[in-house]
């Protein structure tokens, strides 16, 4: 549910970037009613971007400007004063891709660091960054987070989990395309195939099916050294959870996993929920949802009769709905969450 307050804040920051067109670099004046308005900026000022709004950095990072599947293209417009002076160029990953106040382009399942740059004739340059997240579409292959996927050796012989791989007999690591074997060992399903010898370094991988589709896949690191497989806490504590308690109560959902972390994961991560039981309270229930209470796709209302991990195997329709309905939440009655891992 939307904040009262996000319509507010949109009026301010339009009106905000009004005033700015109106006492900056776009001052429109007339001598009399009987002529036309004219444009005063000149080649001379500063550039800005006046629109669109880029996010915040974040940890170093730029904040995400766009969130969307493979299926749609990515689309942008800015505006920029002066702007009958002014040349704009759009960079995914420091390669130019387009020019012009407009870009409308598809893109592989990824992510990319956009960068737009306006630059004047008299050579004066601004520039705003934002994060790409191109998501995979839900019958589309795609390899799991987990560093032993992302990181590996060259030269060496390599296994890929991750969901939809059976579609997969071709890999692409930069610009070398190496064959690929689906192994099937009771639930440990992976792709075997052979690191090419190419440079250390991070290069964009590709997956391709047999009828020569292309399905982007993310980044690969290439390195000496050998991933470590470490516990991936996400949180870990003592936080009771009980729905009959009232709103506001902090205990009646746990909330506790941030919709970064749980997008984050990838599909064909296991998702492990340590509980333990309240023996006081009457019933022991467990309900897997999104921050507005919607049930996560392919989970219901679970019984709780004993100490235990709960584990969600994470798919895209549960990344898509997190991602849409602002969150994940464990809700329910009569269980504490002791600590939430990934694997």
């Amino acid at each position: 549910m939307r904040n009262d307050n996000f319509g507010f804040m949109k009026k301010i920051y339009y009106l905000a970037m009004l005033m700015l067109i109106l006492t900056g670099g776009m001052t429109f004046t007339s001598c009399s009613s009987d002529e036309e308005p004219f444009i005063t900026a000149n080649e001379d000022d500063e550039p800005r971007i006046l629109d669109p709004y880029f996010p915040d950095w974040s940890n170093g990072q730029p904040g995400e400007f766009k969130n969307f599947t493979r299926d749609i293209n990515l689309e942008a417009y800015v505006i920029v004063t002066p702007a009958e002076h002014t040349t704009v160029k759009w960079y995914l990953d420091d390669v130019e891709v387009a020019e012009g106040l407009t870009i409308d382009m598809p893109l592989l399942a990824g992510e990319y660091i956009l960068r737009v740059e306006a630059t004047t004739t008299k050579g004066k340059s601004t520039s705003r960054t934002g994060r790409i997240v191109v998501r995979p579409c839900a019958d589309d292959p795609y390899p799991a987070k987990d560093i032993t996927n992302i990181q590996v050796r060259p030269g060496s012989k390599a296994k890929m989990h991750g969901t939809n791989l059976t579609k997969v007999n071709k890999i692409v690591i930069g610009d070398s395309e190496v064959s690929a074997t689906f192994v099937e060992k009771g639930e440990d399903n992976y792709l075997e195939y052979d690191v090419p010898n190419l440079p250390l370094g991070t290069y964009g991988l590709k997956l391709v099916d047999a009828e020569g589709m292309v399905y982007g896949a993310g980044k690969i690191v290439l390195s000496d050294e050998v991933p470590e497989i470490t516990e991936n806490i996400l949180w870990e504590g003592h936080h009771y959870v009980s729905w009959e308690l009232p709103d506001g109560d902090p205990n009646k959902t746990f909330n506790l996993i941030t919709k970064e972390q749980f997008t984050s994961l990838g599909v064909g991560t296991k998702l492990l929920i340590n509980y333990t039981l309240e023996p006081t309270a009457e019933y022991h229930q467990m309900q897997l949802t999104t921050m507005w209470w919607t049930d996560l796709p392919g989970t219901a209302k679970t019984d709780l009769t004993e100490d235990g991990v709960m584990e969600l195997v994470i798919t895209q329709e549960m990344l898509d709905i997190v991602n849409e309905q602002d969150g994940f939440l464990c809700v329910g009655h009569g269980y504490y969450i002791d600590k939430v891992t990934a694997e």
